[in-house]
This record gives structure tokens, C-alpha cells and sequence, in this order.
């Protein structure tokens, strides 16, 4: 299998930068477990920054592709991974992730159960109540895509709502959690131009107004109280 599950999204909305973000205002020298590296992009991200990057892929071929910005990569499943292998983190990462398992309240939980107090959890999930898949379910349609909300991969769906609980079942203290737009520079080379990148920025004032209806994504930050 040579393409990757996830092409960069290199837009200042998009779940990528944000999670990046989050990721510059850890002390230096933090060790940072990357939960489904795929070709590495959060470390070639913050390849500059003094930091220690950990990652867990189930592929071969992507995790060998990302190792050379990591410290160690497990080629498992996050759940056939040891506790010696998940344990003893300042920040998890988890991009992505969570809707691919079939029991992430589990998952989730270990992983939390696993980790000291004050350790930093960064969660993405995408958005089951977006406004596309509203209208689809309204014409009686919900098909399952190659990518996207409704990837053929995904096994649990999750809303705002439902996305906080499972964090905060699981030992978490949610800090902050933001919406992101769609995607749009994934969608058209147009939204690279000046106009489309105007109207990408309306949209994602839009989605910051209305996060349950125009989010594509949820990104969580929270710690383990």
C-alpha cells in the first residue's frame, strides 16, 4: 500500500497546524507520543523544536517513512501496544485516531490510566454532525467515502458532545476545544488562490460562530487531572 492515509493540510484552520500549535507550547525536552504517525507529519513539523517524539503506526511502510523524525516507532495497533510502550508521556496525541477503534473509551481510558498527572492529551475527531452529512441524512443518503467524515474506515462517529464526555471519562480535564472548517484546499487548487483562500478564512469565521453545524473536525486539548 503506497499512499498515505492522510495528505497534510497545510491551511492555518486545518487540524494539522492546530494540533502543531499546541504542540510549541510544551517545555523543552517534553516526550511526545504520536498515536497514528502515518508519514510523520507532526514531527517534520516541529522538527526544529526540543522536543522527543515517540509514534505508534499500524502500516509498515508510513512508519518507516516517519522514523527518521522520531525517537522509537511501534508498528501495532495502539491496543496490541504494551503498557511499557505507553507509558510515561507529557503529551499524547491522538490525530485522527479515536473514530478508527472500536472501543476508544477504552483505549482512551488506558492511555490516560498510563500517563502522570498534568500530562497533556490532544485529540482530533471529525464531526458526524456537520452540516454536509445533515443534508445527506435528510435525502436518506449516509455513503461511506475513501477519506473525510464519513471514511470507510471509521467505526465510531462522534459529536461536540459526545467527544467531550469520552475525554472526561476518561480522566480528563478538557482546556479548550475548537472546530475547524473544511477543508478546502484539499477539495480545489482554486482555495489556494488569493480569492479562495478569502473565502476558506470566511468560512472558518463562519465555523468558529456555528462549531456544531460547520465544524469538520473537533480539536481537544486537555490534561489528566
Amino acid at each position: 500500500m503506497s499512499s498515505l492515509p492522510y495528505q497534510d493540510k497545510p491551511s492555518s484552520w486545518s487540524s494539522h497546524s492546530r494540533i502543531a500549535a499546541c504542540i510549541e507550547s510544551l517545555p523543552a525536552q517534553s516526550r511526545v507520543l504520536d498515536v497514528g504517525t502515518a508519514s510523520g507529519m507532526l514531527a517534520r513539523r516541529a522538527w526544529e523544536q526540543p522536543l522527543l517524539f515517540f509514534g505508534i503506526e499500524t502500516n509498515k511502510e508510513w512508519a518507516e517513512m516517519a522514523s527518521p523524525f522520531y525517537e522509537s516507532i511501534w508498528n501495532c495497533p495502539l491496543d496490541e501496544a504494551s503498557d511499557e510502550i505507553l507509558r510515561g508521556y507529557d503529551a499524547i496525541v491522538l490525530g485522527d485516531v479515536l473514530e478508527h477503534l472500536p472501543t476508544p473509551e477504552i483505549s482512551l481510558g488506558r492511555l490516560a490510566a498510563l500517563q502522570s498527572s498534568g500530562a497533556t492529551f490532544i485529540i482530533s475527531v471529525p464531526n458526524i454532525a456537520n452540516l454536509w452529512v445533515r443534508l445527506h441524512l435528510l435525502m436518506g443518503r449516509f455513503d461511506y467515502a475513501e477519506r473525510g467524515i464519513l471514511d470507510r474506515t471509521h467505526l465510531r462517529f462522534f459529536t461536540r458532545k459526545t467527544v467531550i464526555e469520552l475525554a472526561k471519562n476518561a480522566g480528563l480535564v478538557l482546556l479548550s476545544i475548537q472546530a475547524t472548517p473544511i477543508p478546502l484546499e484539499l477539495v480545489s487548487p482554486f482555495f489556494t488562490t488569493f480569492l479562495g483562500k478569502t473565502l476558506h478564512a470566511t468560512l472558518a469565521w463562519l465555523t468558529s460562530l456555528f462549531p456544531t453545524l460547520l465544524g469538520y473536525q473537533f480539536i481537544l486539548e486537555a490534561k489528566k487531572s
